[in-house]
């Protein structure tokens, strides 16, 4: 079995290294789905760009893992253009989407993230029990497990200098598609 670590950069996923750490859990890989604007533009903004950089260093020298950036085929641009393919709209252009539901997940590679034989780990606080409902035997929270809730998270970010620059003017950064 292998044990990979789905990695949005945010607190509670960040953290996650923390709490396996404290667990004594195996760790195998570390994953994170980049998400680009253009062929050639990230969707992230130039702090974020360079926080990921800075935490992959971190990463790669406290726990000897090298942070694997996968990215969809598709892009924002190609999305926007695409036309819808079925229903009474068929033809027609998608434009922006629905605030309404996970519409990223179409720009995020997430089959690699919980392929057969792998366990995934993934971000979700001690205090968000209303997103328990996903974690099974091959999805599983480490911060559940050690208790670890969001403000804590944070204070280990902060203590280990990984907290992201989106923390400076929002409380959430991102979304994390689960497969």
């Amino acid at each position: 079995m292998k044990h990979i670590l789905s990695l949005s950069y945010g607190k509670d996923s960040l953290a996650c290294l923390g709490a396996i750490e404290q667990l004594g859990w195996p760790l195998d890989s570390i994953v994170h789905a980049e998400v680009w604007a253009t062929d050639t533009i990230p969707a992230d903004l130039p702090p974020m760009v360079e926080f990921k950089a800075k935490a992959d260093k971190i990463i790669k020298e406290r726990w000897g893992i090298e942070v694997e950036h996968i990215r969809h085929r598709m892009n924002y641009e190609e999305m926007f253009y695409r036309p819808i393919c079925r229903g009474p709209a068929k033809g027609t252009l998608k434009g922006w989407p629905l605030i309404k539901g996970g519409w990223c997940r179409h720009l995020k590679v997430t089959d690699k993230l919980s392929p057969k034989g792998i366990v995934s780990y993934i971000g979700i606080a001690a205090d968000e029990p209303n997103r328990f409902h996903v974690l099974s035997e091959t999805k599983r929270s480490p911060l559940v497990e050690a208790g670890w809730d969001e403000p804590y998270c944070r204070q280990w970010c902060e203590e280990n200098d990984l907290l992201s620059p989106i923390y400076t003017t929002a409380t959430r950064g991102g979304v994390l598609v689960l497969p």
